[in-house]
């Protein structure tokens, strides 16, 4: 087992902060890979403390063994790795294919019914949640809007509340606890996802779970969360713009 597939394993017994450091890795892993502790603690606004600690858990000494053998497991798997075009063509019908067309088709239903529709997303995921709101403004009767990071809106239960989250949450952790303890302001709850474990999953009323490129299989193709999310965002406009056209 490489250092990549022990994350992996080790992700259910994760702690806060052991689940940032690892989205991290999973997002950047060359700059795990050859930075100082320094610059990759100052970059990611964690202690230096946290990254031996993580290191720790994966059964290694501490953080300069597991850098060392971070390294030479990227090597090695990039060794006849897919290109990132490969790897994006290869998403693109594969993302397409796990969307749930009923699932999706109640949700672009609800959209134009609901007073008002909130996107959201930190860090990558963020993007998605701007390109929806851009392209909701193109269609009539869907008022939508994209919240301001740290700022918990006003809710009511006629508004939907898209959540783009790849693969912890932990930035959104505060508002799902906040909106579900509001039931009589609680806007129905929509999670987007690259992972079918998510922390949390329970908070919502709706989950789209799709497909990423895999760290282990060696790709750099460090957007390919973010590029499910823009299928998933292609897919539900498809429908609210072929219900236009009707």
């Amino acid at each position: 087992m490489n250092t990549l597939e022990q994350m992996e394993s080790y992700v259910s017994s994760y702690s806060k902060t052991d689940r940032i450091i690892y989205e991290s890795i999973r997002k950047f892993p060359d700059n795990y890979a050859h930075q100082s502790i320094s610059e990759i603690a100052e970059s990611g606004h964690f202690s230096k403390a946290a990254l031996t600690r993580f290191a720790k858990r994966l059964g290694f000494g501490g953080f300069a063994e597991f850098q060392y053998q971070l390294r030479q497991d990227l090597e090695q798997m990039r060794e006849g790795a897919p290109t990132n075009a490969e790897v994006y063509g290869t998403l693109l019908p594969t993302v397409d294919a796990a969307i749930d067309r009923g699932q999706l088709n109640e949700l672009a239903h609800r959209l134009r019914q609901s007073e008002h529709v909130f996107l959201m997303g930190a860090n990558l995921s963020r993007l998605p949640a701007e390109e929806l709101h851009m392209a909701l403004m193109y269609v009539p009767s869907v008022f939508s809007m994209v919240p301001m990071p740290d700022v918990i809106p006003r809710f009511n239960p006629n508004d939907t509340l898209i959540i783009f989250s790849a693969i912890t949450g932990g930035a959104h952790v505060n508002l799902a606890k906040h909106v579900n303890s509001r039931p009589d302001e609680r806007p129905h709850m929509v999670l987007v996802t690259t992972n079918s474990k998510h922390p949390l999953r329970r908070y919502f009323d709706n989950l789209f779970v799709l497909p990423t490129a895999k760290l282990t299989s060696g790709t750099r193709a460090v957007l390919s969360d973010t590029f499910a999310f823009l299928i998933f965002n292609d897919a539900l406009m498809s429908i609210l713009e072929g219900d236009d056209s009707q």
